[in-house]
């Protein structure tokens, strides 16, 4: 499952500079199979890129960096981050109310959505209704 937190870390420290699995793996800690998958996703959607260094001797080194499009996808994350929401007492007791009443219904063994449905339904019959009667 793609985890938005952990993408945007790993993008923003390819960002600073190309790094291989094990220093990136060194950097977020964690678990290695995790951090492996999460490469593949981030590669597989065209934030991160991968490519080989064959410095000196030994096995290539494959190294990191983030694409432009995973520079835009962290900078959107962290503008999210930092996106404040507005809301007072009131607004929270109303949410509050709001979801005493869904578990209420649930309890009852009754969708939640179906009864909006149905609201909708009967408001906008009324609205027609009122609709018509000031037509004729």
């Amino acid at each position: 499952m793609f985890e938005p937190e952990l993408a945007a870390t790993a993008l923003s420290l390819c960002i600073e500079s190309a790094l291989s699995v094990s220093q990136l793996s060194g950097k977020m800690g964690g678990n290695h199979g995790k951090l492996i998958d999460l490469v593949r996703e981030l590669q597989v959607r065209g934030l991160l890129t991968r490519r080989t260094d064959s410095r000196g001797r030994g096995r290539p080194r494959s190294l990191l960096r983030t694409t432009p499009l995973g520079e835009q996808f962290v900078e959107e994350y962290d503008r999210l981050l930092n996106l404040r929401l507005h809301c007072n007492d009131n607004d929270i007791k109303k949410a509050l109310h709001q979801a005493d009443l869904a578990r209420r219904l649930l309890e009852k063994q009754i969708s939640p959505y179906a009864r909006f449905q149905e609201v909708n339904e009967l408001a906008r019959n009324i609205a027609s209704t009122a609709q018509t009667s000031r037509d004729s």
